[in-house]
């Protein structure tokens, strides 16, 4: 019963952070402070995922996969083909990460696995259409719009 009150709980709160970010993004402004909220709650999962915390992991991935799917729209709108498959990927590998965290009993390795699949994800993707600043920040590669 208090394992499926505290699974319970976890998903009520990743689906109330998911509908409290939920806007989809038309600006360039607006994607760079999406992918903001990404990296941060990126780095939230993986702290809570080597702790081993696997309720705020799915609560911080929950985060980033609505945010992925809001930055879809910026890329659909400015037609980058590329672009809005490369989104779809990491949407894709997100939803693995988050099936690995939902196991009965979680294997911290393939919770691994699926995370570093998501990284690679993100890499391919930023190394097409973003460019890493000299304050180590990303911004919308020069050429891509």
């Amino acid at each position: 019963m208090r394992r499926l009150f505290i699974y319970t709980t976890a998903l009520l709160v990743a689906l109330a952070s998911t509908v409290a970010i939920a806007q989809k993004v038309t600006s360039a402004g607006e994607l760079e402070a999406t992918m903001k909220k990404i990296s941060a709650a990126n780095a939230g999962a993986g702290k809570a995922i080597k702790s081993e915390a696997y309720a705020d992991a799915k609560t911080s991935v929950a985060t980033v996969k609505a945010a992925l799917m809001d930055a879809e729209n910026f890329w659909v709108m400015n037609k980058k083909d590329e672009a809005v498959k490369l989104n779809k990927d990491a949407i894709a590998k997100v939803t693995a990460l988050e099936t690995v965290l939902s196991a009965a009993t979680v294997d911290q390795q393939a919770v691994f696995a699926a995370q570093k699949e998501v990284g690679g994800t993100c890499a391919a993707c930023h190394k097409q259409f973003r460019v890493q600043n000299e304050d180590k920040t990303y911004s919308i590669a020069p050429g891509v719009l």
